[in-house]
């Protein structure tokens, strides 16, 4: 009997010790302290949209990732097979939507009497002093650091990484009404991020551009809008060799001490945009109709793919990743949290 019960504290001892090296997170899920920490994300320089390869060539891309090299080391040239291509590489819009932070910074007109291209080189002609670049630049690289790590697992679907964007779009921007935010010295892009305010097409731009940098291919789309609702822009993804229209303007939240957010703009078919007024057969695509490029039919904006939409009227009031569920609410079905099981 004796024994019993030294086995028994024992067994007991080692219970307690066991639990007090391990936490339950909010979800339940038991981890362990020596479990390693995830890898903090890294600000990734290239990223550029597939959808863009179908109207120039690999050297397009090149050029452009060679410029953004050289603007990480603060260097004045960079290789450039052509003067059309550089002209490309230093167009506002291409800036603004695949190298945010060079945009209104940098241009491709000369201030020293050199030419701007070259025999096989571009120059890059720095708007203010070169420190203040580069202190810009290494700002902005924390900037998105700071909000990938916060919203992103490196364990992410990409439907999560697309949720979890989305969530950060809504949650922490607003539209700007009075157009108070003056985009001439930072660029659209980098204004909305300073002011937390914006229009459409920057938080197009903006959402595609986060989705990239964790490798979802997403572009800023656009459409004038059937019956005359307006010019709008939205961003287009590209996840598992299907499409999918994702409207953050729409989005927004109306008051951002809600936790829950709207998903009737989020994972959208063809037929959800055109239920808007926004039919997908006709839209328009700035980073190629600046160069013009008017056939779009050589690109493929099919979204048909309905498994990740919920009943209009949903709301989005927490999502778990561990167990992959999206819990929401729908006041014209219960009022009761509802799950979706995504995969």
């Amino acid at each position: 009997m004796n024994k019993r019960r030294a086995m028994g504290a024992f067994v007991t001892l080692l219970l307690a010790l066991l639990l007090s090296l391990s936490g339950c997170g909010r979800d339940g899920k038991v981890t362990t302290v020596s479990e390693p920490e995830a890898e903090p994300f890294v600000f990734r320089p290239h990223v550029y949209s597939r959808f863009l390869e179908a109207e120039y060539s690999e050297d397009y891309r090149q050029a452009l990732f060679a410029l953004i090299d050289a603007l990480e080391e603060g260097a004045d040239t960079f290789p450039c097979p052509s003067r059309k291509i550089y002209n490309f590489c230093m167009d506002e819009a291409v800036q603004n939507q695949l190298y945010p932070v060079a945009c209104m910074q940098i241009t491709g007109k000369s201030n020293d009497g050199s030419k701007p291209y070259e025999d096989g080189v571009g120059h890059i002609y720095y708007t203010k002093s070169k420190e203040d670049f580069l202190a810009r630049q290494t700002n902005f690289r924390r900037e998105i650091e700071s909000i990938m790590n916060a919203y992103i697992k490196p364990d992410y679907s990409d439907y999560e990484k697309c949720l979890a964007l989305y969530d950060y779009m809504v949650s922490n921007y607003s539209y700007d009404y009075d157009n108070s935010v003056d985009a001439g010295e930072d660029g659209s892009f980098c204004a909305t991020l300073r002011y937390k305010k914006g229009i459409c097409v920057d938080f197009s731009a903006m959402y595609a551009y986060l989705l990239m940098q964790c490798g979802v291919d997403a572009i800023s789309v656009s459409n004038d809008g059937e019956n005359s609702p307006g010019y709008h822009s939205w961003t287009f993804v590209a996840m598992d060799g299907k499409g999918y229209h994702i409207d953050p303007t729409w989005g927004l939240k109306t008051d951002p001490s809600d936790a829950a957010f709207l998903l009737d703009y989020f994972m959208m078919t063809d037929d959800d945009r055109a239920a808007s007024g926004y039919a997908a057969d006709t839209l328009e695509i700035y980073l190629l109709h600046v160069f013009y490029a008017k056939d779009y039919d050589k690109y493929d904006f099919t979204a048909d793919d309905s498994r990740y939409r919920l009943p209009d009227g949903s709301y989005c009031t927490r999502y778990d990743t561990d167990r992959k569920v999206l819990y929401y609410t729908n006041n014209t079905i219960d009022d009761k949290e509802q799950t979706f099981r995504y995969e």
